[in-house]
C-alpha cells in the first residue's frame, strides 16, 4: 500500500477499487466496501498538495507521502514490538496456506508425493491470490511450519470443523477462529 499512487485508486458508491501493477509486472484489481475507509480514501484523494502516492500523513512539518519506513516505524511504536508490514503480509498468506492444506482429503494426504501435491496446489492458491509468483510466495511470504506441521499430518482441520459455531456473520472467513487456529497450530 505505501507504494501505490493516487492513480491506482478510484471511490465509487461507497466502495474503493484499487487497480495497481503487482509483483512481475501483474496487473491486480481489488474492490473494497468499508464505509470508513471509503470516507478516508476520499479525503486522500481529495488532498489539495502533496505527492503522488495514495497513503499521506500530517504531522506539524505539514502532509507528506507514506513510505514504508514511516508505516514501519507507526506499527512499532503502536504494538510496541518489532513488528513490521512484511509480518502482516506473512500472516496475509499464511492463513488461507492453512486452509488450503487443511482442507486437503485424508486419502489426498496419505503419500509423500501427494502431500507434495497439496502443498504445491496451495501456495499456487496462496500466489495466485495474492498476485505473486508461487516462487516468491513459498520463499517469502507462507510461514514454512504451516508444510512443516502438514508433513506430520498436523493440520488445522478440526477447527475448520467448527466454523460458525460463534455466528461470526459478516467476518471474513480467514478472520476470528480461522486465524486464532493458526495461532495455535504454530505455537505448538
Amino acid at each position: 500500500m505505501t507504494t501505490m499512487l493516487r492513480d491506482h485508486v478510484s471511490c465509487g458508491r461507497g466502495g474503493l477499487a484499487f487497480a495497481f501493477p503487482a509483483k512481475g509486472g501483474t496487473r491486480m484489481v481489488r474492490a473494497l466496501v468499508d464505509d470508513q475507509a471509503h470516507a478516508v480514501a476520499r479525503a486522500l484523494l481529495r488532498r489539495p498538495r502533496g505527492g503522488d502516492r495514495f497513503l499521506a500523513f500530517r504531522d506539524r512539518g505539514g502532509r507528506h507521502d507514506l513510505h514504508s519506513d514511516d508505516l514501519n516505524e507507526a506499527l512499532r511504536r503502536l504494538s510496541g514490538t518489532d513488528v513490521t508490514a512484511k509480518d502482516f503480509r506473512t500472516w496475509h498468506a499464511t492463513v488461507p496456506a492453512a486452509v488450503a492444506v487443511a482442507v486437503a482429503a485424508r486419502g489426498a494426504r496419505a503419500t509423500e508425493a501427494a502431500r507434495h501435491r497439496q502443498t504445491v496446489r496451495a501456495v499456487r492458491e496462496v500466489s495466485h491470490y495474492l498476485g505473486n509468483t508461487p516462487a516468491v510466495c513459498r520463499a517469502s511470504s507462507i510461514d514454512p511450519r504451516v508444510f512443516e506441521l502438514f508433513e506430520q499430518d498436523v493440520t488445522i482441520a478440526p477447527a475448520l470443523a467448527r466454523l460458525g459455531e460463534h455466528g461470526d456473520f459478516g467476518r471474513p472467513a480467514t478472520q476470528g477462529a480461522v486465524e486464532a487456529a493458526v495461532l495455535g497450530l504454530l505455537d505448538g
